[in-house]
């Protein structure tokens, strides 16, 4: 019996020993679990921090690109990249690229900002969706410009369209039948109601402009825009509806003309002919001036 008894004694002792062992063990690898997440946590944040301290410079000065380097926030390292197209070509024209970098001695981040530096009214045609057989030139010579061309755009601006709606009916110029068809000059030969008001039409429908003829203003297009051979619009075109497109009619080889800006939610498409679109920097201010102007220029496209 007595020897019995020192036997399961031992036995308890050993399991005791192995299941405390064993217990120590999982405890340390939490511990160090515990101390890998606290280590990634810090690091990410760390990457998150520097990404917001480049932000804020950047929206002090767009031209800032010196970044930092050699930081220390705690115990974490950092380092900031800032690139743009003049510095690393796979960035896209009118592209700020933010990587901010982070480390400690058990994990490491990156968190990539993405912004994009200029203002909708910088181009002659700015549209959320595709835009084919369209020519964008520029105001001084209108000799052809790629660059005035921004399709599909990175973001959609704020258009206050209450204050536009509003400013058409107060002028009278709403247009609800299913198309309207502008006589030419419509509505008095000028971008301009009176002194620097512009003429601003709301059209419900779709908007046809005629060969031979030159219309005049801002125009809200509910539904799409037709332009004959020849025809011309001074001012700028607001779609703000998907679904929607700018189309070029009739045949040869002869051009729909917009001097002015086109913003839509929509497409342009110039089919077999062309859509030439000048890029007119005074009907825009004026347009974004007065309907417009809660757009900053510098705007965060993408967060990784």
């Amino acid at each position: 019996m007595g020897r019995t008894l020192l036997i399961l004694l031992a036995g308890f002792a050993t399991s005791f020993g192995i299941l405390a062992y064993s217990k120590d063990r999982r405890m340390l690898e939490s511990v160090d679990r515990m101390i890998y997440r606290v280590e990634e946590y810090s690091a990410k944040n760390t990457a998150t921090s520097g990404a917001y301290m480049a932000l804020n410079k950047l929206y002090v000065s767009n031209s800032w690109r010196t970044g930092y380097s050699s930081m220390y926030l705690g115990s974490d390292s950092l380092s900031v990249l800032v690139d743009d197209n003049s510095t690393d070509l796979s960035i896209k024209p009118n592209y700020i690229r933010v990587l901010s970098m982070s480390y400690n001695d058990g994990s490491a981040d990156t968190t990539k900002v993405m912004l994009f530096d200029g203002g909708f009214g910088e181009f002659a045609v700015w549209a959320k969706d595709s835009v084919i057989n369209v020519i964008t030139t520029d105001s001084a010579l209108g000799l052809p410009t790629p660059s005035l061309k921004m399709a599909p755009a990175p973001y959609m601006p704020e258009i206050n369209k209450t204050d536009l709606e509003n400013a058409a009916l107060g002028q009278s110029h709403v247009e609800s039948g299913v198309s309207f068809h502008p006589n030419d000059s419509y509505p008095n030969g000028n971008f301009y109601e009176s002194g620097s008001v512009p003429n601003v039409t709301h059209v419900l429908g779709d908007l046809y402009v005629h060969g031979g003829r030159t219309i005049y203003g801002i125009f809200i297009v509910e539904g799409n825009v037709y332009m004959d051979p020849d025809g011309s619009l001074f001012g700028v075109v607001y779609m703000p509806n998907a679904n929607t497109s700018i189309d070029h009619l009739g045949g040869g080889v002869d051009l729909g003309r917009i001097r002015g800006g086109v913003i839509t939610w929509g497409t342009m498409d110039g089919g077999t002919n062309i859509i030439r679109v000048r890029h007119w920097p005074t009907y825009l201010n004026s347009f974004i001036s007065n309907y417009a102007s809660d757009n900053q220029p510098l705007r965060v496209v993408a967060w990784e």
